[in-house]
């Protein structure tokens, strides 16, 4: 799992097979309007009128409708729950117990046998079943379900309880375990009760919103509260998150589950909750239903999801390195680190150091929502990027390839840069061998490896690291310590330095002040 940047631990809920993520639930607003009669400081026979002074603060007039928003929820839990249901999925693991060491004892070994004899564990050979639960959206009368991926994870039996006690068996129609999405199918069903699936797009932070799933194995359950937040990321669920963040109360089972508006449409699968306890604390996620018709459309009529691809390495925009590019609006746009060769950036002229600051005339401002954009289009569509390259905007149209599930669609690089650098503390030394080996890199790589750092350099706070290889400095090619100490003598104090570097197979820009 990927680091989670959240101070609290992302609760992934586990029972047997399925990790029951417990998800976001976000409620759609209503139009709550709120009554309130003049604030006055009113005198009472007590009081004196001198201590008291005779101001009044007068609120705008609003009516209360709690009554019309109760009766809201209640149309809308008896409207959507019906379509939400309990998914029992079981898993056989062969494993043998673990009692041999026990069994050495020759005089457990009169009373047990030999533990090496299956005719006494046949269990050994049948192995153990392990059982989760999770919650499920059917999405059509003929029984299609979404869910999320860790729910039917490698499941080797799919049961499914509808709310009015019907039960079904299930089989898988396809798994997207980058956005931690599942479509299942009902076996043997018709007329099934469906939830409509709203545009998540026009979803606004304070709406309200109703989770419903089954939390603990507590079927039907409807909760509600309000969108906290929209576009959450680097939650550390999946590969692709652009998480809706709730304070709907969820718990364990309701992972697949739905989030609902105040229309009755499912803006959400629950997916996960960040927790210190591994209960509700308020901080829900749930994926965007957007992001989940994409996912679902291509499972259900390709079996697979198809991802637009452009064939770049990118990292988020830092302030140094946006001077040393020469951009004039720090506050947005990404960098692209590398571009590989025969893609379809390439093919359009990308190149290394090129600043994304528009992507279809919007801007840029991080490397997870853009990279979001670039996969929820299919492959042969084409985009508008506007680039930033030596001070100069260019635009440019690529046609989009396909991503190959094998490596990343356009593969971020975590920065590890600080702002406050100083000035250069660190020894280089060639690359042989031997350094390649202790680093794990198997191809030809050319550069200088960095072999100690100044913990208290400007060089450390921006990031740069023992084992980082050196492969370009201010643009210039480093293939060796000569290449190196040539571009080394032409900086001068006061001047940026930046640096290409290549750090567990992955090119990362850094950026600090020589001084």
């Amino acid at each position: 799992m990927k680091k989670n940047k959240l101070a609290l631990n992302l609760a992934l809920f586990s029972t047997g097979i399925t990790g029951v993520l417990v998800g976001a639930l976000v409620v759609n607003k209503p139009n709550i309007e709120v009554n309130s009669t003049s604030f006055a400081a009113e005198k009472t026979q007590t009081q004196s009128a001198a201590a008291i002074p005779d101001k009044t603060y007068t609120l705008p007039n609003r009516t209360l409708t709690a009554d019309s928003l109760s009766k809201d929820f209640i149309t809308i839990s008896k409207n959507v729950t019906p379509a939400i249901v309990a998914i029992y999925s079981t898993k056989i693991v062969k494993q043998k117990p673990n009692y041999h060491e026990f069994m050495d004892d020759p005089y457990l070994k009169r009373f047990f046998g030999n533990p090496n004899n299956k005719r006494f564990n046949p269990d050994d050979d049948q192995g153990s079943r392990e059982q989760g639960l999770g919650s499920g959206v059917i999405i059509d009368s003929e029984g299609t379900i979404l869910t999320n991926n860790h729910v039917v994870e490698g499941a080797d039996d799919i049961s499914v309880s509808l709310p009015d006690k019907r039960k079904f068996k299930a089989k898988i129609v396809g798994t997207d375990p980058k956005t931690d999405l599942a479509v299942i199918k009902l076996e043997k069903a018709k007329d099934m009760p469906s939830a409509k699936l709203g545009d998540s797009t026009r979803l606004e932070v304070g709406e309200w919103v109703l989770a419903i799933g089954n939390p603990l194995g507590l079927s039907s359950t409807v909760t509600s509260g309000i969108i906290s937040a929209k576009g959450r990321a680097d939650v550390g669920v999946a590969d692709f998150e652009d998480f809706i963040q709730t304070d709907a109360a969820i718990n364990p089972g309701n992972s697949g589950g739905a989030l609902v508006n105040l229309n009755g449409e499912v803006i959400g699968i629950n997916t996960a909750i960040a927790s210190r306890t591994g209960g509700y604390m308020g901080i829900g996620f749930a994926i965007p239903s957007n992001m989940a018709k994409k996912v679902m459309n291509d499972l259900v009529s390709k079996g697979k999801v198809s991802r637009g691809f452009l064939g770049i390495q990118i990292q988020n925009m830092s302030e140094s390195i946006a001077k040393r590019l020469k951009l004039s609006d720090l506050s947005r746009g990404i960098v692209v680190g590398e571009v590989t060769k025969g893609s379809p950036a390439e093919k359009a002229g990308i190149q290394p150091y090129d600043a994304i600051i528009e992507l279809n005339d919007k801007p840029v401002y991080d490397v997870s929502s853009f990279r979001n954009t670039i996969a929820s289009n299919d492959p042969g569509q084409t985009v508008k990027l506007g680039v930033i390259r030596d001070g100069k905007k260019i635009n440019t149209t690529i046609k989009l390839g396909e991503l190959d599930t094998k490596v990343a669609a356009i593969a971020p690089v975590q920065s590890h840069e600080n702002e406050a650098v100083l000035n250069l503390g660190f020894n280089v030394e060639p690359i042989t061998a031997e350094v390649l080996k202790e680093l794990g890199i198997t191809q030809k790589v050319n550069g200088v490896v960095i072999t100690s750092v100044n913990p208290n350099s400007g060089a450390a706070e921006s990031g740069i690291m023992r084992g980082d290889i050196i492969q370009e400095m201010n643009r210039a090619k480093i293939n060796s310590e000569s290449d190196y100490k040539k571009v080394a003598k032409t900086i001068k104090s006061g001047e940026s330095v930046l640096l290409k570097v290549l750090r567990n197979n992955q090119p990362l820009l850094l950026a600090f002040t020589y001084q």
